[in-house]
């Protein structure tokens, strides 16, 4: 199988990971409580935003100022400057535990499949 994210080189990531970490965290930005992950699109493929957070946990590169923003709409300003955030793998840090709280919500909320399932048993 092909990996669709590239590895990390000596802690730098390429542009690519790049702006899919800033497309994952708008995209956390947006994730409803309860609803299944967002994927992210990277060279053509959709990608859990989860998978992009986990490869940046290593990244040394600094952060550019507009992903800097979204990042301290989403996390504590103050927690994320009191982790010395500067670096992907700050930002990465931070929101990876926002990520698995959410998957958790999604995976304890029934799917329509079982709420149907659940009335026709009920009606029968």
């Amino acid at each position: 199988m092909q990996k669709v994210l590239p590895e990390l080189f000596e802690g730098h990531a390429p542009i690519t990971l790049h702006n899919a970490f800033h497309d994952a965290l708008e995209a956390l930005e947006e994730w409803k409580e309860g609803n299944e992950e967002p994927l992210v699109a990277v060279d053509g493929y959709n990608v859990p935003i989860s998978h992009i957070f986990a490869r940046m946990s290593a990244c040394t590169d600094l952060l550019p100022l507009r992903t800097r923003d979204v990042l301290e709409t989403i996390v504590d300003k103050g927690s994320f400057r009191a982790s010395g955030g500067s670096f992907y793998a700050d930002g990465a840090k931070l929101v990876m535990p926002i990520c698995v709280e959410r998957l958790t919500l999604s995976l304890l909320r029934p799917t329509a499949s079982l709420i149907q399932l659940h009335k026709a048993c009920v009606e029968a």
